[in-house]
């Protein structure tokens, strides 16, 4: 007895790990809208996968589980091409309901949109526009989120208003993250090991001795964050 029961449990366990594995591929191929900006048909396919996962860990359908998984990322993979076209965008997503215009609300579209005066207000003083009077244009996207335009008078002053030139360094890419070399980071900075190790000697370091370090990839400048402990 004590056998059968081992072996059920390794199948529980190798069952649970496969399907978490499946869930997490599934996800990965949905792509990273899926998580970072949410459209309905993405919070329907989250739902409909996370239902369909644990189902065979409460009964026995485990390959059909599968294909379920495998119809539904096909099936979320084709309404997202669907979306690339503008009436499949159009019926998917939606288009963006303008909120506040000329620093005025917007009534009819704040109930159309079933949000509040107090949760707007919420909104905009989090994105820094405590005053609706300071905003042009405040428009609910299809994605959930809130856009803000401000008006011409509160644009934040950018470097080129200032009329200042800045040099560009470029995009910071790491080469050791916790004492470990990130080999093809360097080669995609055109640099060798040895050229990072020649510039850790003339700092006194060892790989193990950095925390973090990154080279910028239009200046080429190594920066480096030591470890403490």
């Amino acid at each position: 007895m004590p056998k059968v029961g081992a072996e059920r449990t390794m199948i529980l366990v190798i069952k649970v790990l496969s399907l978490y594995l499946a869930a997490i591929v599934i996800m990965r191929l949905m792509g990273k809208s899926t998580i970072i900006q949410m459209t309905p048909y993405d919070l329907v396919a989250i739902i409909i996968t996370g239902t369909v996962v644990s189902e065979p860990l409460i009964s026995t359908e485990y390959m059909q589980t599968i294909y379920v998984l495998g119809i539904l990322m096909a099936l979320h993979i084709f309404f997202g091409k669907l979306t690339l076209w503008q009436w499949g965008n159009g019926f998917f997503l939606g288009k963006p309901t303008i909120l506040i215009k000329n620093g005025e609300i917007v009534e009819d579209n704040i109930e159309k949109s079933r949000l509040s005066v107090a949760q707007l207000l919420s909104i905009l003083r989090s994105k820094g526009y405590p005053k609706i009077s300071d905003v042009d244009y405040a428009m609910l996207e299809p994605i959930g989120e809130v856009s803000v335009i401000p008006k011409s008078d509160n644009s934040p002053v950018t470097v080129g208003n200032l009329n200042i030139t800045i040099d560009d360094e470029g995009l910071p890419i790491a080469v050791i993250i916790d004492g470990k070399t990130q080999y093809k980071n360097l080669k995609l900075l055109g640099k060798s090991e040895e050229w990072l190790i020649e510039h850790l000697d003339q700092h006194g370091l060892k790989e193990k001795d950095v925390l973090y370090a990154y080279v910028t990839d239009k200046t080429k400048r190594l920066e480096i964050s030591k470890r403490t402990k």
